[in-house]
């Protein structure tokens, strides 16, 4: 009997060694802009393990980008997904990096009134962006611009907020037109809604969706950083390769009943994620002199003061070291 008690609890114990447990895994925070497609490879990754494949326990956290950057700069999280806002404070001089891009191009298009057909007829009217300084308030303007509007002077622009409530103020009238990204725009689209622009016609070279991370974390703890890119990224291999799948999931994780739809969705958002494109040097002068023009920035910025893709050639086997 004490024979095959001891045995009981040898066999026990090889159990729990042999089990991860989750005091193994490293807490993460994460801050994302909002429940949106440029999204969705992270979601798909925490799904399918990726994360937690590589040691990470994952939260993630809806944070408007404005306040994620500031979240990010301050510790309360340890990275964020706002592209445009980390590309803006690494071209002011703050102390971040964006590490993974998820598209290559804009994702948005300008929707407006049913009654507004073109970009010139914004003339006087209020349209709506996310936030100050960041993707949606910079591509704003540049559209405006191309078609002869000086932003906040012949077209106001007020802050709404997140993708869920500029479609709401779009459709109460609050303002005429806003940015939007699938499958928002698709939807209003059905609903009469027009399509002013399409944001990469007029800027090739700018993300939708990313990772940004401290100076200090890059510095400091490389690896969680490796492994966070990593898991990243095959969640992007995972999304681009299992159409059905990521439609199922499009249909769930951003409340597309409609199949038919979130097909739609998701055949958009994949002939706009541009690939491998980003990590020329050409495509990060361009969105570095793009945010500069924005900002009224005029001195010389290196692109490694903004942008760090080692991890993402890491993680692709392209770098050894």
């Amino acid at each position: 009997m004490q024979k095959i008690s001891t045995v009981i609890f040898t066999l026990f114990i090889f159990l729990i060694a042999g089990r991860p447990a989750s005091a193994q895994l490293k807490k993460i925070h994460f801050s994302t802009t909002s429940i949106a497609v440029t999204e969705l490879q992270f979601r798909i990754a925490q799904m399918k393990g990726f994360y937690r494949e590589e040691g990470l326990d994952l939260e993630t956290i809806l944070i408007r980008g404005s306040v994620g950057m500031q979240a990010l700069i301050g510790g309360s999280v340890d990275y964020a997904s706002a592209a445009g806002s980390i590309i803006a404070a690494g071209v002011r001089g703050a102390p971040v990096k964006l590490v993974l891009i998820v598209n290559s191009k804009p994702q948005f298009d300008l929707v407006g009134q049913r009654d507004i057909k073109s970009v010139e007829q914004l003339k006087g009217k209020v349209v709506g962006i996310s936030s100050r300084g960041g993707a949606v308030d910079l591509l704003t303007q540049l559209i405006l611009t191309k078609h002869g509007l000086t932003p906040n002077k012949d077209v106001t622009s007020i802050v709404i907020g997140t993708p869920e409530e500029l479609a709401t103020a779009l459709r109460a009238g609050v303002i005429a037109a806003c940015l939007l990204s699938p499958p928002r725009q698709l939807i209003l689209y059905r609903e009469g809604f027009s399509k002013l622009a399409y944001s990469g016609d007029y800027l090739t070279s700018y993300p939708s969706g990313g990772v940004g991370a401290t100076d200090e974390k890059i510095r400091t703890n490389p690896a969680e950083v490796l492994a966070f890119v990593r898991a990243s990224v095959k969640g992007l291999q995972y999304y681009s390769q299992h159409r059905t799948e990521a439609i199922d999931i499009i249909s769930k994780y951003l409340g597309v009943k409609d199949l038919s739809l979130a097909g739609e969705v998701y055949d958009l958002h994949l002939s706009r994620l541009g690939g491998l494109s980003y990590l020329d040097d050409a495509w990060m002068r361009g969105a570095i002199d793009f945010t500069k023009k924005s900002l009224a920035v005029t001195k010389e910025i290196p692109p490694s003061q903004v942008f760090d893709f080692s991890f993402v050639e890491k993680a692709l086997g392209r770098r050894k070291n």
